[in-house]
């Protein structure tokens, strides 16, 4: 039976023209102009070449001045923690403990009694009175309402009296399997420092509902969208799935989230059909997110060799290696890859040895797996064709070494610190790059990391000069890896992470040409527009200069 085909030229719906677009594109990395089609990119070329294309009816947005990219995607954040987190007692930056007591004070006038007053992003490196706190510091300020305040890496909690005495830690109970309490060395008492041991707290704490999950989800999209993410890997648990997978329902979830689930969580997943891959063009899933080490600011992050404030101390191996192999295992049955949390050196090796481990007893190739390794801190030199050979890609956060750098040499030593951070040295040995925030425990503005990743410097361009500048990378690389590489590790190359034809219409449109705009600048630069699937879902205040015809 013949069918009849309309080849009548489709119209086009979106056009971005006489602006400067970094495609992505190895083989063609600059354009002038990019037509929309149906949430796809129809055309990318020069103005004339999509002019001719437009309708009365297409979108047409002249942006001289400004630069497109490929939509940016974080590769490592906790999304809804992050919408959550943005309620909570704000500590982060503060530069003193008295500082920190008059927020906290104040967040306590206004709590019920016995209610929780939950805070994040203490640092007592940043302080002045550069000690860590205790509970006496918090018992003071609130004999009714038990406190918990997060350290800024997420490792270790600082609580009061109360809230030890909610979830029953008295000078006799033992450590958790995989943390440590910190005790007062003449009394044994609990100090009110605690690593690695938020699950003593989890379910004293007040319940999270569904409902809780997506308010916080759709605060932390307005934030994403403000600043230029077009999508996340977000790495949380079921609970956040299933409220994002709500909002998804409800056409509420604008951004895309590739969403890394636990291990434990294996069982229940099957129950309910979700596999590696399922979901939609905005929610999916893939990965499973382990845990290797702690982190340095907490003293926690496992190392070859020991710490230098602390000789007695190499950190901790929140799992051994064959526990991680066989974690690793169980995924791999689900049909899923690994995200490993590897901060230090030693933790790095393990977990390196134990995929290996786990591919070898079953005949995987090199290739076989998108496994990746998260933060990546610390690593040794030995230790790169191990990436290289079993193609693990490293997921890591340049934003931290903005306020890390000091803190790594003293903990850590200038000379180990080498190969800290040392993003350039990965990617030279044929490591696949993936950059993300951790956000909230670190600021979720992608423009942040670029600077941090070409420069070496925070924004107050300290230390002079860069850290171990050598380190540095081009802007293209930066922005490479915070687009072509995740949409590779979460397996939507074929549709995200450039700008092509075909490919969804994800765009982001910094105000200002960041390639022709010093350094020092970047930080300051705003996002435009944030466009997802050819629809603008955020656009900076009117009155800014962009024609709209």
């Amino acid at each position: 039976m013949l069918r009849h085909r309309d080849l009548r030229p489709r119209k086009m719906d979106l056009a971005l023209l006489s602006t400067r677009i970094f495609t992505g594109e190895p083989g063609r990395p600059w354009a002038e102009a990019v037509g929309v089609e149906q949430g796809k990119v129809k055309i990318v070329g020069n103005n004339q070449e999509v002019r001719v294309l437009c309708t009365p009816r297409t979108e047409v947005w002249e942006l001289p001045g400004r630069l497109v990219v490929p939509g940016l995607i974080d590769g490592h954040a906790h999304f809804c923690f992050f919408g959550q987190h943005l309620s909570m007692v704000d500590l982060k930056g503060l530069t003193s403990l008295e500082q920190c007591r008059e927020r906290i004070r104040i967040a306590v006038s206004q709590a019920l009694p016995g209610e929780w007053v939950v805070g994040r992003g203490w640092d007592q490196h940043k302080w002045r009175e550069k000690r860590e706190p205790t509970r006496k510091d918090l018992d003071d300020l609130a004999p009714r309402n038990p406190l918990m305040m997060i350290r800024a890496d997420g490792h270790t909690l600082w609580v009061n009296g109360l809230a030890l005495q909610a979830a029953g830690i008295t000078r006799h109970a033992p450590d958790p399997p995989i943390g440590k309490i910190e005790r007062d060395p003449k009394s044994g008492e609990p100090s009110g420092i605690l690593r690695e041991a938020v699950g003593l707290f989890r379910k004293y704490l007040p319940k999270t509902t569904k409902e809780d999950w997506k308010k916080a989800a759709l605060t932390a999209q307005a934030e994403a969208l403000k600043v230029g993410l077009t999508g996340v890997h977000s790495c949380e648990m079921l609970p956040q799935y299933e409220a994002l997978a709500e909002l998804d329902r409800e056409g509420r979830l604008k951004i895309r989230v590739y969403h890394l689930l636990r291990p434990h969580e294996i069982e229940e997943l099957l129950k309910k059909g979700v596999l590696p891959g399922s979901g939609t063009g905005r929610l999916w899933v893939g990965h499973m997110k382990l845990f290797a080490d702690g982190s340095l600011g907490s003293g926690t992050a496992l190392l070859h060799e020991p710490y230098v404030d602390d000789p007695s101390n190499r950190g901790l191996a929140v799992f051994p290696v064959e526990d991680l192999a066989e974690q690793i295992r169980l995924t791999y049955d689900w049909g899923g890859e690994v995200a490993i949390h590897a901060i230090g050196d030693r933790a790095v090796t393990h977990c390196l040895e134990a995929i290996s481990k786990v591919r070898a007893e079953r005949g995987m190739d090199g290739r076989a797996k998108r496994d990746r390794l998260e933060h990546v801190q610390l690593f040794r030199s030995e230790d790169l064709p191990g990436f290289g050979r079993l193609g693990v890609t490293a997921s890591v956060q340049p934003v931290f070494m903005t306020t890390d750098w000091r803190l790594a040499e003293e903990k850590w030593g200038k000379n180990r610190c080498r190969r800290a951070y040392a993003w350039k040295t990965l990617l030279e040995a044929g490591v696949p790059l993936q950059f993300g925030s951790d956000a909230p425990f670190d600021q979720i503005a992608p423009i942040f990391g670029l600077q941090a990743a070409v420069t070496r410097m925070t924004p107050a361009g300290e230390p002079r000069g860069g850290w171990f500048p050598e380190e540095g990378l081009s802007l293209a690389q930066a922005i490479t890896a915070f687009t072509t590489v995740p949409a590779w590790t979460a397996h939507r190359e074929s549709e995200l992470g450039t700008v092509s034809v075909g490919k969804r219409a994800d765009f982001t449109v910094f105000e200002k040409d960041l390639f022709e705009l010093p350094e020092r600048d970047w930080p300051s630069t705003a996002v435009e527009m944030t466009i997802i699937d050819g629809a603008v879902v955020y656009r900076r205040g009117r009155g800014n200069g962009i024609q709209d015809h």
